[in-house]
């Protein structure tokens, strides 16, 4: 038996922070025995395709995989089958750098065995955001933890509902552009579109969704979220350095935006005592998991050391 869910959620952060330094009803509800095929594709334009496929182990974990010996991967790009493929038993993930994945297309995933499980996923991959600008705005002080204010401004389509999430690293470079220092920003959400909606927390409060939001309440083209990062984060660097802020803005499909909020919220609730259990999303056909699709922009602000050319 083996371990999936180590950092599901931040897996694809970390994908993105490496190359920048619809509504379901279908939940995650695995039976007494488990036995359920497990497949996970995270699609992200112009990014290595990865396909996760695995039996489930119980009842009582989402975590935990038996893994498949007799698998297979089919590929559908647009309605038209792209590729089939064994998948490989002594491995977590089948890669598949022959298939480009590029925004707007839609991907169909059935994973299957030979003794006749099946299960199918399929998304759209959202259309990069358009991420106009960061501004700094103000230094303040609140609950004694010293911050930048910042303002993330960036269109929202106005033709259909959109789904994002917020990433901020920083990272120090030395002359030679070689990275000293990384982190992942802890910021302060105070934007009301950080805020929750319909009773996700409800029994919680307070939960961090990962910087994860919807448009629900922008109703102009253009929207500056506006957020708080720690001076932790911002030191200045030192001789012949420079601090890189970067600020990452996602575009996620409607399904993996859920099945990353309900992930949260069911971390959140593994050593509370809550009756009901948690339900993860899932869009997977006869089976569970998810396959997602997802773009992103980038901006950075710069701070430049003594010296420093």
């Amino acid at each position: 038996m083996c371990r999936y869910y180590s950092g599901v959620v931040s897996m694809f952060i970390l994908t993105m922070l490496s190359l920048a330094s619809c509504e379901s009803d279908v939940k995650l509800e695995i039976p007494s025995g488990g036995g359920q095929l497990v497949v996970f594709s995270f699609l992200c334009a112009d990014s290595t395709m990865k396909v996760h496929l695995s039996k489930s182990v119980s009842h009582s974990s989402v975590d935990d995989f038996e893994r498949v010996y007799d698998g297979y991967v089919i590929v559908k790009l647009n309605g038209m089958e792209l590729d089939s493929v064994a998948f490989p038993f002594d491995k977590t993930y089948l890669e598949l750098p022959s298939v480009a994945v590029r925004q707007g297309d839609r991907f169909e995933i059935e994973g299957g065995t030979l003794s006749g499980l099946r299960a199918e996923g399929h998304t759209r991959i959202p259309y990069a955001p358009q991420l106009i600008g960061v501004d700094s705005i103000t230094e303040t002080i609140t609950d004694n933890i010293p911050s930048v204010n910042y303002e993330v401004e960036f269109a929202d389509p106005r033709d259909e509902a959109n789904y994002y999430q917020l990433v901020i690293t920083s990272e120090v470079r030395d002359a030679d552009n070689k990275i000293k220092e990384f982190y992942n920003v802890n910021f302060f959400k105070d934007d009301e579109l950080f805020y929750i909606r319909d009773q996700e927390g409800s029994l919680l409060g307070g939960i961090d969704f990962l910087g994860s939001f919807s448009d629900y309440i922008i109703t102009e083209e253009r929207y500056r979220i506006k957020v708080r990062v720690p001076s932790f984060y911002l030191a200045t660097p030192g001789e012949n350095e420079r601090r890189i802020v970067r600020f990452h803005l996602l575009s996620l499909s409607e399904d993996y935006y859920k099945y990353l909020r309900s992930r949260v919220v069911a971390e959140y609730s593994y050593d509370l005592p809550i009756v009901d259990p948690i339900k993860i999303h899932s869009n997977i056909i006869g089976g569970l998991g998810l396959v997602g699709g997802m773009t992103f922009a980038s901006d950075s602000v710069v701070y430049i050391g003594n010296g420093y050319n």
